[in-house]
């Protein structure tokens, strides 16, 4: 993940409350591509277990993909507009979803909290 520092990311989420309050009972996974650099997020009771370098084979619950130029974008700081949140990128800019639509709504506030955590660990 050339983008954000992962070790700082990982360590950073799992000790973020607000996220421990929204992802609490949360088990499964989220595939994020970005632009040639594809991550597999696995979570095990709320917490970021592991993440990985994603292959094309790699299922997940929830799966969000974009260019490497609008993930730059979306992980600025302080974002342009419809970059500030993912449901805005997906709907305005260059992103999409796939995947379990309950599991991503139903956790959207821990994966919300989640890419602001991202952001405050991105190495634009």
């Amino acid at each position: 993940m050339a983008m954000i520092d992962k070790d700082a990311f990982v360590a950073s989420l799992n000790q973020d409350p607000e996220f421990a309050v929204a992802g609490r009972f949360f088990n499964g996974s989220m595939k994020l591509d970005m632009g040639d650099d594809p991550v597999l997020l696995t979570f095990r009771d709320g917490k970021l277990a592991n993440l990985s370098t994603a292959n094309t084979f790699d299922a997940a619950d929830v799966a969000i993909r974009g260019s490497e130029e609008d993930w730059h974008e979306f992980l600025q700081l302080v974002p342009k507009p419809f970059y500030h949140d993912m449901f805005a990128a997906v709907v305005r800019e260059g992103f999409e979803w796939s995947g379990d639509v309950v599991t991503l709504f139903a956790y959207y506030g821990a994966f919300r909290r989640m890419f602001d955590v991202m952001r405050q660990n991105a190495t634009l």
